[in-house]
């Protein structure tokens, strides 16, 4: 019988689901945060949102929050 050999251990493959970073590299803007609530409180937080961006001198992030705050609007109506 040949010598053994020493055993080397043999690297697992990860099939756990990883998130790419590669949008914050890229300068891609992060999907916004979840808002909790109904369609009429998730619209006046988005509001709020858009009030906070515009006081902070982002006016692309105001229109984006009021985008959102439109959709919620249409929502709560039932018509989207």
């Amino acid at each position: 019988m040949p010598p053994s050999r020493p055993r080397v251990p043999v690297p697992r493959p990860n099939f756990s689901k990883s998130r790419p970073n590669a949008a914050a590299s890229a300068g891609v803007r992060p999907a916004p945060p979840r808002v909790n609530g109904s369609a009429l409180q998730k619209q006046t937080q988005w509001l709020a949102r858009a009030v906070d961006a515009e006081r902070a001198g982002d006016a692309v992030e105001a229109e984006l929050c009021r985008q959102y705050a439109e959709h919620w609007f249409r929502v709560s109506r039932g018509q989207d």
